[in-house]
């Protein structure tokens, strides 16, 4: 049945939820880097947190089909929560690459480095999902939200270029060496990817903040 008006704040109640999953998920990518014995253990846990927040974006659908008038224009709000979904689907695969592959233990400073800036940027959009709900009170803080996704978007470039860069020039490439080459070149592009991700969701910060301030 197709409503006028929406429950009150079942958007932004939908993307709070999504935003929890979204730590969740940060904390538990700590925990693996503090403790890589509980890779495997943890990864069952994380693929659990990927499909609790799957269901959720499928929640945010569902309302957006059935209700007519939105808080916010509809496609900004379809964005929205796939950019988040986004983020956790390239960090679940990280996490599964890294126990199928069996990656060395401890993990190598270029997992750490990137896993750093995810940490950093899920924090700037834990805040600003909270924030997105009175657009005009906290026009400033988004704002600065947004430069600062931009920022770490950088910065994991930066890692990106590091990393691979260390990785592709390694001496004595034997055969053993070159498969542990692919291996961790597909770990570094997909947590690359989750960073990418996080800026998406500053971008559509900004789009929010631009049209409803």
């Amino acid at each position: 049945m197709i409503s006028l008006f929406p429950k009150d704040g079942v958007f932004y109640e939908l993307f709070d939820k999504q935003a929890e999953k979204l730590k969740e998920a940060s904390d538990l990518l700590k925990q693996i880097l503090d403790d890589p014995q509980k890779l495997e253990e943890l990864s069952i846990r994380f693929k659990e947190v990927e499909k609790e927040a799957d269901d959720l974006g499928h929640e945010v659908m569902d309302h957006l089909r059935k209700n007519f008038i939105t808080p916010l224009e509809g496609e900004d709000i379809d964005l929205l929560r796939q950019n988040m979904d986004d983020i956790l689907d390239h960090m679940e695969k990280a996490v599964n690459r890294m126990a199928i592959y069996h990656v060395a233990k401890p993990f190598n400073q270029a997992i750490r480095d990137y896993s750093e800036v995810i940490f950093a940027a899920i924090s700037e959009i834990y805040q600003g999902i909270k924030e997105i709900k009175n657009v005009r009170k906290y026009h400033v803080q988004l704002h600065d939200r947004c430069k600062k996704l931009n920022d770490l978007e950088n910065a994991g470039d930066e890692v990106n270029r590091t990393a691979l860069n260390s990785l592709m020039n390694a001496p004595g490439a034997d055969c053993d060496k070159v498969v542990e080459i692919v291996k961790l070149k597909e770990i570094y592009e997909t947590l690359e990817n989750a960073i990418d991700a996080c800026e998406d969701v500053g971008n559509m910060f900004e789009t929010i903040l631009i049209k409803n301030q």
